[in-house]
């Protein structure tokens, strides 16, 4: 399995995406959706290439991105699945077999305006 690390802006991502969901679909859905992120990344650290990422060389050099939607049925659990995940993983190879992710944000956001340019 590749190694990956998480930048403190995906960080940050990740607890406003949590805090948002426990308020607007409470404590299962939170969850569900906590389960799915850890999912997608691990997903992303076993095959960083897997089919559903895509090249993103237009918002910023090697720069890929992953919908969760791809991973929802592998991060079912026995409390259900997230039907209509709503966040794509923006992520990019780092050196040494190692991923890094660099965002992860609502599929409805302009990505270039929240991604850095490098």
């Amino acid at each position: 399995m590749t190694q990956y690390r998480i930048t403190d802006t995906a960080l940050s991502d990740i607890a406003d995406i949590l805090k948002h969901t426990q308020v607007q679909f409470g404590t299962g859905a939170r969850v569900r959706y906590q389960e799915l992120i850890r999912t997608a990344i691990e997903d992303l650290a076993l095959v960083p290439t897997r089919i559903g990422s895509s090249m993103r060389d237009e918002v910023a050099f090697g720069l890929r991105s992953f919908h969760l939607v791809h991973s929802r049925k592998r991060a079912a659990t026995a409390n259900g699945m997230v039907q209509s995940p709503r966040h794509i993983v923006f992520y990019r190879l780092a050196g040494d077999q190692v991923i890094e992710i660099v965002r992860i944000l609502h599929d409805a956001m302009e990505a270039r305006l929240h991604l850095p340019q490098d």
